[in-house]
């Protein structure tokens, strides 16, 4: 005779661990994944003018129109004043002293800085028209050490002024170089000096 099986409990799968089992490979493959596009933008990016096999690159120079400004007398102030170079063949020098402080006075200073620079912006043009008014031409106003160090920052701003009057707006500047501290932190010593 058959003989009757008893039904047990139901039983279930645990699915738990199963779950946590593939979210732990989903997340080992996203981290372990190198997308090759990529790769290939870093490779590109790298500098090609550094490094053990640099190329020498040429560059032409620009045709510059260089103004240098030096201070001259500069231990006495009241005697002080400021030599304008264009190029190697114009040279001139603005009023001695420092500006009096009284209408009169300073009138005729002024009309004499007027003058001077009248002269300055004759001679640029002058240089530019030998450049055949190129283009590409850049002005450059230099003061260089260690009388380019005490000129009055109105005879850079005027020297500029007459670049832009004359239509070289591309204007470089070459002054003093920015103070270092001193060892043991005691004041400012300037580079090279």
């Amino acid at each position: 005779m058959a003989k009757k099986i008893a039904e047990g409990d139901e039983t279930e799968m645990n699915m738990t661990p199963m779950i946590d089992i593939v979210f732990q490979l989903i997340i080992f493959f996203l981290l372990s994944l190198k997308f090759k596009a990529v790769d290939r933008r870093i490779d590109s990016a790298l500098p090609k003018d550094r490094g053990i096999q640099a190329t020498q690159q040429f560059v032409d120079e620009l045709p510059m129109i260089t103004v240098k400004l030096f201070r001259q007398n500069m231990d006495v102030p009241e005697e002080a004043w400021t030599t304008i170079k264009v190029g190697n063949n114009f040279r001139r020098e603005l009023p001695k002293g420092e500006w009096a402080g009284t209408q009169k006075e300073d009138t005729e200073r002024q009309e004499e800085y007027d003058r001077i620079f009248a002269e300055v912006e004759i001679a640029i043009r002058d240089t530019w028209a030998k450049m055949n008014h190129n283009p590409e031409a850049k002005g450059e106003i230099k003061t260089p050490r260690p009388k380019g160090l005490k000129v009055p920052h109105g005879d850079v701003i005027r020297v500029l002024s007459t670049f832009i009057q004359v239509g070289l707006k591309d204007v470089k500047f070459e002054g003093a170089p920015a103070p270092l501290p001193q060892a043991g932190g005691g004041g400012m010593v300037t580079q090279g000096g």
